[in-house]
């Protein structure tokens, strides 16, 4: 059985890295993205399980992915999404709620100069597996604009992003009868390197 997983691991892995290094450069283009962002999350509905109050939070996120001629990215990351209500509900052991979502990332540019910088719509899809006590597991997706500041003159590299997002997540409540399901509105700043 151990072999059996390994060997699943092995192909896994071995297809990522295929996928985000097999086909070689053409030109001096680079053929890999990384993102790397942080913000805030301003809940938009009012949770029943939780006597009807509002989560808000923030959010961390790192993916990694492949360039397709500076127009279109398609990636994998790993995020850290808090949400905290104002005060512990009763009948539950904490207002704050954690997750660890693994997830999809597209990216697709729709302006090349917009404002002295690149306009782009994104989305991502994702779950997040309960990995500990103090995590919650649950589905998730995001869809929205970012806006990308060139921090080079010749505008092929990397860039500031600001990004403005609507999405919804999924919590699901252990021993509990209903999950929590947020709508929220995302504002973050991150490092877009490509």
């Amino acid at each position: 059985m151990n072999n059996y997983r390994f060997a699943w691991r092995y192909m896994l892995l071995s297809l990522l890295g295929l996928f985000v290094f097999g086909i070689p450069a053409v030109a001096q283009e680079r053929k890999v993205y990384t993102v790397l962002e942080a913000g805030g999350i301003l809940g938009l509905n009012e949770q029943e399980p939780i006597d009807g109050q509002v989560l808000s939070g923030y959010r961390m996120r790192l993916a990694l992915g492949r360039n397709f001629n500076d127009s279109f990215f398609l990636g994998f990351g790993l995020g850290n999404e808090v949400y905290s209500a104002g005060r512990r509900p009763e009948g539950l052991f904490s207002s704050r709620f954690r997750v660890l979502p693994f997830f999809a990332d597209l990216r697709a540019k729709l302006s090349e100069n917009f404002v002295s910088g690149e306009l782009f719509v994104l989305g991502s899809a994702g779950y997040a597996p309960r990995l500990g006590n103090d995590t919650f597991r649950g589905g998730l997706g995001h869809l929205g604009l970012s806006y990308g500041y060139p921090l080079s003159p010749e505008r092929n590299g990397s860039t500031v992003n600001l990004s403005l997002l609507y999405g919804i997540q999924q919590i699901v409540l252990p021993y509990q009868a209903k999950d929590l399901q947020q709508h929220s509105l995302m504002l973050t700043v991150g490092l877009f390197i490509k």
